[in-house]
């Protein structure tokens, strides 16, 4: 080993390279096959990165002798990498890494889980004791034990396969680099520091675990001031292994809701993630008429249905009348025949142009009746005339809106002792001199 070089981890890589690095950190005596049941699923939304410690697996038997060493090293190989933020999920001695991480290197770290993790493991006797074990006897002794330590007697009577890759890993392990972890687990005391861990938290436990039990993991709850706790049931110390679905949807929830933004420690400030800009929608293409119809000026008036007035004076007398004209021409009492042209379905066609139309009874066509200035005419605002029953209409100033009557409707008269409107409007025989004027014909209407 070179003077002054920070040794690397062996790492692997899962997952797509443009997606955020999330860190999977492994337990003492395991390799990074214990996270195999979670790639898969973490490897759609992260880009999921598994190291193994020194000795494990393979790996260079470089002793660290501390968490902080350990620490070190990881970031060393992401600095090769060139990844600089991530997020971070271990187990045992890996979620020591990942306290470490958060306590001294804030600023790479983006969400955090902690598995079956505590902010002082056991006591520095106990793993002083482990380590001698090893020099003594070996590894073997410890990996005939680990499976008791590590998966509840159901799991491991039920899984034997699982259970001898359990023994074989710890078999295989340099046991120089075991001892060093050992070391480096007696030394690990951050109970103090817990309330600056600022990253947001999840910490994980099996409810049968017997190594970093419930206990312990509601000390770091307590201790961290955003953290949250997740019992998963019916497993022991590796929970990864021993309940991989609980533990993947588990780690998908977290890190898909609990992603802390870049901190600028420069400035003190937060930066936030850029806005994504979503395009305008596209405005829907307009639709043209297929043709348009001009207004011939030569088109015959419509018929119209027989209309009744609404009295708007001390007569009550109702009578069917056309629409006004302009002059004062007479207008007939009665009305046009009541049969019209149906004009043809297909647009664009008209009468002389398309199809033969066929005449239909007014009452039985579906089109509305329009008047030549293009407004129903049962709603057109015009002068209408007041006439009494059976006598010619009569000029009036007053409007009203014409509602539509049959022709067969009974005509009112008026009640008794009014003067009738010919009498009414029939001047005195004293108002004018013998001799002068000519009398008006009965049915004219004054000029």
């Amino acid at each position: 080993m070179t003077e002054g070089k920070t040794e690397t981890l062996q790492y692997r890589f899962d997952g797509p390279e443009h997606l955020p690095v999330l860190i999977l950190g492994p337990s003492l005596g395991t390799t990074w096959h214990m996270w195999d049941r979670q790639v898969p699923e973490l490897a759609r939304q992260w880009r999921v990165l598994r190291f193994d410690l020194p000795g494990h697996g393979g790996a260079p038997a470089h002793p660290a002798g501390s968490v902080a060493e350990l620490a070190a090293r990881l970031l060393a190989t992401l600095d090769s990498l060139g990844v600089q933020r991530f997020g971070y999920a271990g187990c045992a001695l890996g979620g020591a890494v990942g306290v470490e991480l958060a306590l001294r290197h804030p600023e790479r770290l983006a969400s955090l889980v902690l598995i079956a993790a505590s902010p002082r493991f056991g006591t520095a006797d106990e793993f002083r004791q482990r380590g001698v074990i090893v020099r003594t006897n070996g590894l073997d002794p410890i990996a005939r034990t680990a499976p008791d330590r590590w998966f509840t007697g159901g799991f491991a009577a039920a899984q034997p396969a699982i259970t001898e890759w359990a023994v074989q890993m710890v078999r295989t392990t340099d046991p120089g680099c075991y001892i060093a972890a050992c070391e480096a687990l007696a030394a690990f005391d951050v109970r103090p520091e817990l309330g600056r861990v600022g990253v947001p938290t999840l910490v994980l436990v099996g409810s049968e675990d017997q190594v970093t039990g419930p206990a312990e993991a509601r000390t770091l709850v307590a201790g961290i001031p955003d953290a949250r706790l997740a019992v998963v049931p019916g497993a022991s110390h590796l929970v990864p292994v021993e309940q991989p679905a609980a533990v993947t949807d588990l780690l998908v929830t977290h890190f898909s809701t609990a992603w802390q933004p870049v901190f600028d420690t420069s400035t003190g400030q937060t930066v936030l993630p850029a806005a994504v800009s979503v395009p305008a929608q596209a405005q829907p293409p307009q639709v043209q008429p297929i043709a348009e119809i001009p207004r011939h000026p030569s088109r015959p008036r419509p018929p119209v249905r027989p209309t009744c007035t609404r009295p708007a004076s001390r007569s009550a007398a109702r009578c069917s009348a056309t629409p006004t004209s302009t002059g004062n021409s007479p207008r007939p009492t009665t009305s046009p025949p009541t049969s019209r042209t149906s004009s043809p379905a297909t647009p664009g066609a008209r009468s002389g142009t398309g199809p033969a139309s066929t005449a239909v009874p007014a009452a039985a066509s579906p089109w509305p009746r329009w008047s030549p200035a293009g407004t129903p005419t049962s709603w057109r605002r015009t002068h209408v005339p007041r006439c009494a029953a059976g006598s010619p209409p009569t000029r009036s100033r007053k409007y009203c809106f014409r509602r539509p009557c049959t022709a067969a409707s009974p005509p009112r008269t008026a009640p008794s002792g009014w003067p009738s409107r010919s009498s009414a409007r029939r001047p005195p025989p004293s108002s004018e001199p013998p001799g002068r004027g000519t009398p008006r014909p009965e049915g004219r209407m004054e000029p």
